[in-house]
């Protein structure tokens, strides 16, 4: 053997001895106990107390528990556990399944008979396994003070995960139950000669169903001269497909817009659902903001439907709080003021591409009739688009549209991910045969570049679409072309030489941080489109920046807008705004409630049409009530100047939020409106209100937590109700959700065992949960034994039925659960192996069921037996 491989093997064998050096003293340390010095407790029967459960710390009772678990010191989650008395007079032991070793990632280990089985339970119930026995050099420790639990394997038995990945099996179906979510906005405007009424009710209505999801959107809208309509924007079913990381509907639905325009069709679509995905390989929606000039009524539209109605405050505001359908249509945005007056402009809406984790793909097929009130005939259509990561650089996409009446469009194109920001390019080729006319072949070109620049904390978006060949034609585009010619007398007769169609477009955005290491600056932000169009070769574009930025005591924001019709005709906006914080201002405390921030603007479209407002605002400590006063003075040119006054306030409700505002002006006009939005489940327990408003895709929790009214429900404003139910709108599908109970206002005796619930949903399931609490009324006794002596220490407090209240603590005094207003207590402990016991008698003072309070009895006297 060479001297080489000699000191190769007694390296090996000098590390073998230390390691066992090591291990046997942490043995020795882990083995060693803890022994209680029983002469410190009074009472001459002390010595028999039996203190060995705490011998190895602090004990941990058999029952179930929410803890933290981690696999090799990496946290993995919250979840429920079963700790298990083994009889051994020691604390309880986790209860460690193979379905929760499924769920940690950790391989299944093989065992035989009861071998590694910690306990055996029912054929209905797992087993716990004994983890050190089954898998070498493996460990489960319990922190009872952090409520901890590390699990410790060697690496080869961690099986590859992704962080905040749930496995498929832990999905939970929810139960059935119906939904209704609803917004509503009524309307009254009073001018010097005439008036106007008009009411607006959106409605989001489900049944889930044996897993299914029936979902339907529609609204009603009423104008006093124009009566009452209503219009069910979709209705579908769908069901999720673990197998396939897909959801699949039947119904009326819109499209995906991320490769085509948006359209909506009644059919059939299967597409892929990221969320099933570990976040690691895994939606947009645009904000949308404008300047109202008085309590005005904001109503955005997309592809003729009414998808979001609300009312604003003077002055800037912002709308984040709807969801648009698809993702590729404009939204259409009309300001009516409480003159009458209307303002419209058009948001654009679109993506870019997305770029997808190497290895991983997303696809959307869909087959149906297009819904198109504008179309004599609807048309079918077949849609398909799939979009796959090439690798960490390069993702592809394609796509496909084809219809029974003769238009084809094949779109192929490469998403880039580089150095210098992400860009996609794409080509489309569309293939149109309109009756009585020719086949139209064209190609457009698009391409799209968006880069965030770290350095200076600056992102920048350019996306340009150019169509490069006058007889490219899109889907809405040829459709309209090919109903025209089939049905002249239905439409007015339009051909492909007089119709007018998107030639060039270019959107531009930019958002800027101002930072200097801890200076801040501001921000600004510049935005900017321009179309052109073919036919008429008329042109629009649309400009805007803004800045904002604070100081010591206030925070300020300017903007300017400058927008270009097809015709040319120019139109200015510039805008200034204050903001006032009053607490700070005051050195008042924050959220002490009150009126607590003062803001101002000044509005210009620089041809002497001008506004002055100032709005302040305020809130109930509790945050339920909002509340403002405001005034506005407007200078028009050519006409009579006009000032108004008016009022906005909503109250946060247990049923829902409701909010009216009021305004009136110099030149006779009135303004009122009412609103109101939230939603109710029906449910295995009743009916339950929320006080949020939900959407079809909201994924729902329904909270039982019996006499625990009040309790506020996770972060938002949802409390339980008085028959003790709460409903919680803001779970994410497939991913782990830990949800918690506030109870820190609750001022009756309740007892919560546990006040936070851990579920991962399935999308658009209802989650039932129940948060296990104790009615029964608590008690502090205060003891003396009748023989003179002192109770001794953890012995058990009983009822006459036997059953556990609590335990004697130090100085005979016992809190315990579950005493009626009058009755015995009987105390039991053993002294050198004989049971002893005492009883006491006790009648308790009569309170309101609703003030309800911990009572104290003292000098109760406990009767030897």
């Amino acid at each position: 053997m060479s001297p080489i491989s000699k000191k190769r093997q007694l390296k090996r064998l000098t590390r073998a001895i230390i390691c066992c050096i090591f291990a046997s003293s942490h043995l020795a340390w882990a083995e060693e106990n803890l022994e209680f010095d029983r002469t410190f407790l009074m009472g001459s029967s002390a010595g028999g107390i039996d203190l060995d459960r705490y011998s190895n710390g602090n004990a941990v009772l058999p029952g179930i528990y929410d803890v933290g678990v981690s696999v090799n010191n990496k946290t993995v989650g919250n979840m429920k556990l079963t700790f298990i008395d083994l009889g051994d007079n020691k604390s309880a032991k986790a209860c460690i399944t193979p379905s929760m070793l499924l769920r940690l990632h950790i391989s299944q280990p093989e065992y035989h008979g009861n071998e590694g089985i910690l306990q055996k339970r029912s054929d209905d119930i797992e087993n716990c396994l004994d983890l050190p026995k089954l898998i070498p050099l493996s460990s489960v420790e319990y922190n009872a003070n952090d409520q901890l639990l590390n699990i410790s394997v060697p690496q080869a038995w961690e099986e590859k995960s992704y962080s905040n990945y749930i496995d498929p099996s832990f999905w939970e179906d929810g139960v059935n139950a119906a939904m209704l979510s609803y917004n509503a906005n009524a309307w009254h405007n009073e001018y010097s000669d005439d008036s106007d009424d008009s009411l607006y009710t959106g409605l989001n209505a489900g049944i889930n169903l044996a897993g299914w999801h029936l979902r339907s959107q529609g609204n009603y809208s009423w104008r006093r001269d124009e009566g009452g309509s209503f219009d069910l924007q979709h209705s579908y079913i769908h069901h999720d497909i673990p197998a396939l990381r897909s959801q699949f509907a039947v119904g009326e639905q819109g499209t995906s817009g991320n490769t085509f325009d948006s359209v909506s069709l009644r059919g059939i679509r299967l597409y892929s659902e990221t969320l099933m995905l570990p976040p690691v390989l895994a939606s947009y929606s645009p904000s949308v903001r404008g300047i109202a000039k008085s309590n005005a009524k904001v109503t955005i539209t997309q592809n003729g439907y009414k998808v979001y109605e609300t009312t604003v405050p003077p002055g800037p505001f912002e709308l984040t709080d709807f969801t648009p359908g698809g993702y590729g249509a404009d939204l259409i945005v009309t300001i009516e003021e409480a003159d009458g007056s209307k303002h419209t402009f058009t948001q654009p809406y679109s993506s870019l591409v997305q770029m997808m984790h190497p290895g991983v793909g997303s696809w959307d097929f869909s087959v149906g009739e297009i819904q198109q009130d504008e179309l004599a005939e609807a048309p079918n259509l077949a849609q398909g688009t799939f979009y796959y990561g090439l690798n960490n650089t390069f993702t592809g996409y394609t796509g496909f549209q084809i219809t029974d009446n003769n238009y084809y469009a094949g779109l192929l194109g490469l998403g880039m991910n580089t150095v210098l920001g992400a860009f996609s390019f794409d080509i489309t080729h569309s293939q149109t045969k309109i009756p009585n006319s020719k086949t139209y072949t064209g190609q457009s070109y698009r391409i799209s570049w968006n880069k965030f620049f770290a350095p200076t904390n600056t992102s920048l978006n350019i996306a340009a679409y150019r169509y490069t060949t006058e007889n490219y034609l899109s889907l809405t585009d040829a459709m309209e072309l090919i109903d025209s010619a089939k049905h002249v007398s239905h439409n007015e007769y339009e051909n492909i030489n007089s119709y007018s169609r998107l030639k060039d477009q270019v959107n531009l955005s930019m958002n800027q941080s101002l930072r200097d290491g801890k200076k801040d600056y501001g921000s600004f932000y510049l935005t900017g489109t321009w179309s052109r169009y073919w036919v008429t070769n008329n042109s629009q574009s649309s400009f805007s920046f803004g800045y904002s930025s604070n100081f010591s005591w206030a925070s300020y924001s300017i903007g300017v807008q400058r927008t270009y019709n097809d015709d040319g005709e120019q139109d200015d906006a510039i805008y200034l705004t204050l903001n006032v914080p009053l607490d700070r201002l005051f050195g008042r405390e924050s959220g002490s409630g009150g009126f607590n921030s003062l803001s101002s603007s000044v509005n210009s479209d620089l041809k002497g049409n001008d506004q002055y407002s100032m709005n302040v605002n305020g809130n109930s400590k509790d945050n339920r009530w909002n509340y403002s006063v405001n005034s506005s003075y407007n200078r028009v040119n050519g006409d009579q100047n006009l000032s108004t006054i008016g009022t906005y306030a909503s109250y946060d409700s247990p049923w829902g939020t409701y909010s009216g505002s009021a305004s009136a002006s110099n030149d006779q006009s009135r303004q009122y409106s009412l609103s109101t939005d939230g939603g109710f489940v029906f449910h295995r327990g009743g009916v339950t209100f929320s006080s949020d408003s939900f959407s079809e895709n909201d994924t729902l929790l329904v909270v039982n937590a019996p006499g625990a009214e009040g309790a506020r429900i996770g972060y938002g404003s949802s409390t339980v109700d008085r028959f003790g139910y709460g409903v919680f709108s803001s779970l994410t599908p497939y991913r782990e959700n830990t949800v918690a109970l506030d109870i820190s206002d609750l001022d009756n005796d309740i007892e919560m065992k546990s006040t936070s619930t851990t579920v991962v949903p399935r999308q658009g399931a209802v989650i039932f949960s129940t948060f296990e609490t104790d009615q029964r009324r608590s008690a502090v006794f205060n003891l003396t034994r009748s023989d003179g002596q002192p109770l001794p220490f953890a012995a058990s407090v009983f009822d006459t039925k036997g059953i556990s209240l609590g335990a004697i603590g130090q100085g005979g005094q016992a809190f315990v659960r579950g005493v009626e207003d009058e009755g015995d207590i009987i105390v039991r402990w053993a002294v050198k192996n004989q049971p002893q016991s005492c009883r006491a008698h006790y009648q308790l003072p009569q309170t309101p069921a609703d003030k309800r309070q911990p009572l104290i009895v003292n000098a109760a006297v406990c009767k030897m037996e």
